[in-house]
């Protein structure tokens, strides 16, 4: 009888990007939008066009978070004030951090940020088929509002959203 392998997966932490952390707020989001380019609202090819400061600004806003796993950046979500309230956006994990827990800590750092700001209210869009990710913002304690929109690329969006404590 063989012996049970037994397997640890590395730790992952979030931390905040730093406005001096722009070159790795960049490489994941290239990253972002070369793996699921369809989950964005931009291109890559209009991203990488732009300059460190750019880059750097974008870096500056306040609630970004870059998902580490064994030394490595493997995914990014950011909390904005968005039409008066507060949105994650931008969630995107490494296909080879899926499933790691990093989606929920990246979820629980924006969370954190709006509760800060006094949101009472967390709100995200989803693509209907990303069964996955819905599964995981479901864990995370979002629920769809009915709200729904018809994407560029023809795809639905779906509106989730929690109530903050």
């Amino acid at each position: 009888m063989k012996a049970a392998r037994h397997c640890e997966l590395p730790e992952v932490s979030v931390v905040r990007v730093e406005p001096d952390g722009w070159e790795r707020y960049r490489a994941v989001r290239l990253a972002a939008l070369q793996d699921a380019p369809e989950m964005f609202g931009s291109t890559y090819e209009r991203e990488i066009a732009f300059d460190e400061g750019e880059w750097r600004r974008r870096a500056e806003r306040p609630a970004t978070f870059l998902a580490v796993r064994d030394g490595v950046d493997v995914g990014i979500a950011g909390a904005y004030e968005f039409d008066a309230g507060w949105c994650v956006m931008g969630m995107w994990l490494h296909p080879d951090a899926r499933g790691t827990g990093a989606v929920d800590l990246l979820l629980a750092a924006c969370a954190d940020v709006a509760v800060g700001c006094g949101a009472w209210r967390l709100a995200l869009w989803v693509m209907a088929d990303n069964p996955r990710g819905i599964r995981a913002y479901e864990r995370g304690g979002f629920a769809f509002t009915g709200e729904r929109e018809l994407g560029r690329d023809g795809r639905w969006e779906l509106a989730m959203a929690r109530t903050l404590s």
